[in-house]
């Protein structure tokens, strides 16, 4: 009789929630293109921009209070936002605070992608947001996850999760739709013509 080594409940979900980030990730879908491309505009009921770039640093601009940051179809929301600056004073991150932070982009089908966390830095320049702190993401055509950090891709729509508490990270996946809704029905035509 052969003994068989037993798996913890708890690596059982960690290997099931790294396979489900791996399926996720492996899925074509891409982020809306075009939104790479436009311009980030940002809106708050007050800001400071009087941290200019020195020595190599980066500069800064605070916004504080309804803050709404979009870019193309992204828009991400808060209640604080701490932007950082290149040499040439181009925002290249931005940190958004809130109870909750939330993020929404479409994908390059139109299809929605809906987050929210404590914390979310965005790296515009690498294509990225990190939510941190209760974060969930819901993508309605694929799934959602929900984690203590998920890292999304705005590139390619894709995501990694982690959890640092006792809670794991779980995910969940729709089903793949294996009979088309059928068309609606035609209204009869009333082409008989007279005479």
């Amino acid at each position: 009789m052969q003994s068989t080594p037993s798996t913890s409940r708890a690596s059982a979900k960690a290997v099931v929630a790294a396979l489900g980030v791996a399926l996720l990730a492996s899925m074509p879908v891409y982020a809306k293109q075009s939104d790479r491309n436009q311009p980030a505009d940002v809106t708050s009921k007050s800001f400071d921009g009087t941290q200019a770039p020195q020595n190599g640093q980066p500069g800064k601009v605070i916004w504080t209070t309804n803050v709404v940051l979009t870019q193309g179809t992204l828009k991400i929301t808060g209640s604080k936002a701490t932007g950082y600056l290149d040499a040439d004073s181009h925002l290249i991150r931005v940190i958004v605070d809130g109870n909750p932070a939330t993020i929404h982009q479409l994908d390059d089908q139109d299809q929605p992608m809906d987050g929210k966390a404590s914390n979310i830095d965005y790296k515009i320049e690498q294509d990225y947001a990190v939510l941190t702190g209760n974060a969930k993401v819901n993508q309605p055509a694929k799934g959602s996850a929900e984690g203590d950090k998920l890292t999304y891709n705005t590139k390619d729509s894709t995501m990694t999760g982690e959890s640092t508490g006792g809670a794991p990270v779980h995910m969940t996946f729709q089903p793949k739709n294996k009979t088309p809704a059928p068309a609606p029905a035609k209204p009869a035509s009333n082409d008989t013509k007279k005479p």
